[in-house]
């Protein structure tokens, strides 16, 4: 028996190896480069705009995230100012589902407003990432906002089929007096209601970040509780909304 040790190997190919050759020249030039204080993996960049706004909407929650997962932009601080406008409130909750939104809402304005100031300062040291396509590019403020954007949306779909999963679990009946005595009707209009709550939940979130309603956040002065922002559904269709959520509210109490 041959005492020879064995050693794994792996075999690239020349086209491998060009392209770890570019890559590795890449980030050499980067690293080279004193105006560079940061190089981040694209998902890496996203998952940190990402990570950050949950911990705020988690934190809002009376929830915590560990601080590994936030970025270095991340400011307790801010965050804590924002946390005193949804004070607890004690015995029956209302408008719940308008108090998410709010603190969604916030949460957004809080980050968008923290990378505009990041990048209109003047000492600001420019921070690059590599993309998808292997390629280093420099980090903007319009990459950065689109991150930020899709973070949101990505919050809003989960919690808007998280509404809908709520009101038929429950089967959460939309109070609506009908003037026809045809039950199928009614059964009709019910199931159409019922249905409709996701796109109803989803574009309420997605409305409530536009610039008026951003311009009434800023305005507003003590809680943000039972403040209600311009949301772009119809009156009953918000009142179903908070329904559902204030029942699931009142029943964890």
């Amino acid at each position: 028996m041959s005492n020879q040790r064995q050693s794994d190997s792996v075999d690239i190919s020349e086209k491998g190896r060009t392209a770890l050759r570019e890559k590795m020249s890449a980030i050499g030039r980067i690293e080279q480069n004193e105006d560079i204080t940061k190089l981040s993996s694209m998902n890496s960049g996203s998952s940190g705009i990402m990570n950050d706004f949950e911990r705020i909407m988690s934190e809002l929650g009376g929830g915590t995230v560990s601080n590994d997962l936030v970025s270095k932009d991340y400011s307790q601080e801010s965050v804590d100012v924002l946390k005193a406008k949804f004070e607890k409130e004690e015995g029956t909750k209302t408008d719940t589902f308008d108090s998410y939104v709010n603190k969604m809402a916030s949460a957004y304005q809080l980050m968008k407003d923290r990378i505009e100031e990041k990048y209109a300062a003047t000492d600001r040291q420019k921070e690059y990432y590599i993309a998808a396509d292997g390629s280093t590019q420099e980090l903007t403020k319009e990459k950065e906002l689109e991150m930020l954007d899709n973070a949101y949306e990505a919050h809003s779909k989960l919690m808007a089929t998280s509404t809908q999963i709520w009101s038929e679990l429950q089967d959460f009946k939309v109070q609506i007096n009908y003037h026809s005595s045809n039950s199928e009707t009614e059964k009709a209009t019910t199931k159409n209601q019922n249905t409709g709550i996701k796109e109803q939940a989803y574009n309420a979130f997605m409305s409530a970040t536009n610039k008026e309603n951003s311009g009434m956040l800023k305005q507003k002065t003590g809680s943000l509780n039972h403040f209600r922002l311009n949301l772009g559904i119809s009156s009953s269709a918000r009142g179903v909304l908070n329904g559902i959520w204030d029942y699931y509210a009142n029943m964890k109490q």
